[in-house]
């Protein structure tokens, strides 16, 4: 790859943008990725392992005296999408045993909340939904009257195209009044070391969404999930309060 100005040439991707990362991620991308989360402004912000991570960490930042361990490499953004994606494999011993344990628990809490919301709303027996961004609500209507109103959080989307599961918190085309409390399913992830909380996108289904939408709702407290399809998927969004309307 040869660099020019902000963009350089990845002979497997083409044209993309630069990435750094150190080079014991570039030679073994499956391991836990350390750095800062995603931001709209930096989608692909500088990465290291957790054995640069612990020199990080005995000053809090990178200086001349500690920044030798990293060896950074330059990726495209596409390499470091595919190779941050792959790190979810990683997860054993205890982690995933607490990983699985906490999916069973969220998957079943889910169940719970789903018959709850049926049982108290009927929400599957509505003629239209609508969902506004920019009010961060979720309108159930029938014949042009809305009859249920509900306070959303976006969770995350998955693409069939390209078979991917992509966090609400990493998606920068998402509106604010839908994403402002999601970072807290990822807070969660890092405090308890569950990749597939903190990694933005990797390989996942529609099977993923779901269970990952039942941790994600457990988190936030939300009283259930819905699940809407999109151009290329699926978009699941907690819902945080219902209210009947009309």
């Amino acid at each position: 790859m040869t660099p020019d100005h902000s963009h350089i040439h990845c002979d497997q991707h083409g044209e993309a943008l630069p990435t750094f990362v150190c080079g014991h991620l570039f030679k073994h991308p499956v391991q836990r990725w350390f750095g800062d989360a995603p931001t709209a402004d930096v989608p692909y912000p500088d990465s290291w392992c957790a054995r640069c991570n612990a020199e990080f960490l005995k000053v809090c930042e990178w200086t001349e005296d500690n920044s030798d361990c990293l060896d950074l490499t330059i990726i495209c953004h596409r390499c470091y999408e595919n190779s941050k994606a792959s790190s979810v494999e990683s997860l054993g011993g205890k982690d995933k045993k607490a990983w699985i344990e906490a999916v069973t628990a969220g998957y079943h809490a889910l169940v719970e909340k789903q018959r709850a919301l049926e049982a108290d709303y009927g929400i599957s027996h509505f003629e239209r939904w609508d969902y506004d961004q920019s009010t961060g609500t979720l309108t159930f209507s029938d014949g042009g009257v809305a009859r249920l109103v509900a306070d959303i959080e976006f969770i995350g989307s998955v693409s069939a195209t390209g078979g991917t599961w992509l966090w609400a918190w990493a998606n920068f085309h998402n509106e604010a009044q839908v994403v402002s409390r999601i970072p807290a399913v990822r807070d969660h992830g890092e405090k308890n070391g569950f990749l597939h909380l903190t990694v933005p996108l990797w390989r996942g289904g529609e099977t993923d969404g779901w269970e990952l939408s039942g941790v994600a709702a457990k988190v936030l407290s939300a009283k259930g999930v819905y699940r809407v399809p999109t151009d290329d998927g699926f978009l699941y969004m907690a819902l945080m309060s219902i209210d009947r309307v009309g």
